[in-house]
């Protein structure tokens, strides 16, 4: 077994390169700023800008299944292209990716979460962390409470990543207290696909980084019925 790169590979670790060079490393100045002064990183225009951008060099869903309109070139790939961003802070990626949980939605919540994630139109993040109980599923206690054909969502989620950009968030809530405390977290809880619009807010936290987390506060949001995307075993 080698390691060495195919002529394709090279050319791919060349071309996103350039583009790093070019497109990403003069922004880092206007990052730095938009961070400190709790902005987001990007704002949406130059992030759209250089999303054509990487659609134009074909360098969009790198990794993403051909049935999403990826060019699904392999883990190899995508490790040459990580490594190539890695050079600059500035948080863009060359997308069409989606956290794996949206694939297993039904075909309605693919064509309005996933795709729009994977095209780069949309942006999602998850938040399970809470501010007493870090990621340890044991101890969360944001709840969602059925009412009528709504599931009204109820606590804090803290030091999510992109959380301060996310058009939506898949926020994971208890929704059974007994099975939840009997089988230690493992059960009783439910992932919940939330709208911005539907009334969440995002506050960005401070870090020493640059990847820009954000704590959450849900007060009554009604989550649609509808909106119900799985329950985690």
């Amino acid at each position: 077994m080698h390691l060495r790169l195919t002529e394709e590979q090279k050319m791919v670790q060349e071309t996103i390169r350039k583009f790093v060079e070019k497109e990403l490393i003069p922004l880092e100045p206007e990052v730095l700023r938009n961070e400190i002064q709790g902005k987001p990183s990007l704002s949406k225009e130059k992030l759209k800008e250089l999303v054509n951008k990487a659609k134009a060099a074909g360098f969009w869903g790198i990794n993403t299944p051909e049935e999403y309109g990826g060019a699904n070139l392999g883990q190899m790939m995508q490790a040459i292209v990580i490594m190539e961003t890695s050079k600059s802070f500035v948080p863009f990626q060359f997308g069409g990716s989606a956290d794996n949980i949206l694939y297993y939605a039904n075909e309605e919540q693919k064509q309005k979460y996933l795709i729009p994630t994977i095209e780069g139109t949309k942006k999602s993040c998850f938040a399970m962390t809470e501010p007493a109980a870090g990621s340890d599923t044991q101890r969360i206690r944001m709840t969602a409470v059925k009412d009528g054909n709504e599931w009204v969502l109820n606590g804090e989620k803290t030091f999510i990543t992109g959380g301060n950009e996310a058009d939506f968030v898949m926020a994971i809530a208890i929704t059974d207290k007994e099975l939840h405390q009997s089988s230690r977290g493992r059960e009783g809880v439910t992932c919940f696909i939330v709208d911005r619009e539907m009334g969440w807010k995002s506050e960005y936290i401070h870090t020493m980084g640059e990847w820009g987390a954000s704590k959450f506060s849900f007060r009554s949001s009604p989550c649609s019925r509808r909106k119900y995307l799985r329950r985690i075993a």
